[in-house]
């Protein structure tokens, strides 16, 4: 893991938590290893035996959607986002649950429209039989995949929100 994963309280909660964290990074390192196999394959193939891999292109392609939606999640389990704190310094330290909590609340908003969104493109894609140009695999696949990534990332956001707002005080008295 490249950050820890420090929650304090429950250990099921923590024990969830890690179990999440490693069955994401095993689905992201297997997408990442395939993404790297294929391209020296592919390589190996278009260089040395004049012979590509058909689509390889493609494959990566639909590789790194899965691979980016699938360390969506990781990221958010980690607590691995871009974060700027310009204003944190002038909130009263009282007020920090509070801003926290609204800005998590905003940002379950806002990935949860994303998620609908993106499962609406997959249901307008599943009706219009789009595929990839060479290979011709159906994307629609892919497009829910990604969706049902997103909803799960609102979801681990929601948790951990409720967690940082109301379970750590909880854990310590249960």
């Amino acid at each position: 893991m490249s950050s820890p994963l420090l929650y304090s309280g429950s250990p099921r909660f923590a024990g969830f938590i890690r179990r999440a964290d490693g069955l994401l990074g095993l689905i992201a390192s297997l997408i990442l290893i395939v993404i790297m196999l294929l391209t020296c394959a592919d390589v190996i193939g278009r260089y040395f035996l004049n012979m590509p891999i058909p689509g390889a292109f493609e494959i990566t392609e639909l590789a790194m959607g899965a691979l980016i939606f699938v360390s969506l999640p990781l990221v958010t389990l980690r607590r691995e986002h871009v974060t700027v704190d310009l204003l944190t310094h002038i909130v009263p330290k009282g007020l920090r649950v509070v801003q926290q909590s609204l800005l998590d609340l905003l940002s379950i908003v806002c990935v949860g429209v994303i998620a609908w969104r993106v499962w609406l493109k997959a249901v307008a894609m599943t009706s219009s039989g789009d595929t990839t140009a060479t290979l011709e695999i159906a994307v629609y696949p892919l497009v829910y995949y990604m969706s049902i990534m997103t909803f799960l990332t609102a979801g681990l956001i929601a948790m951990l929100a409720w967690h940082d707002t109301f379970g750590a005080k909880n854990d310590k008295t249960g």
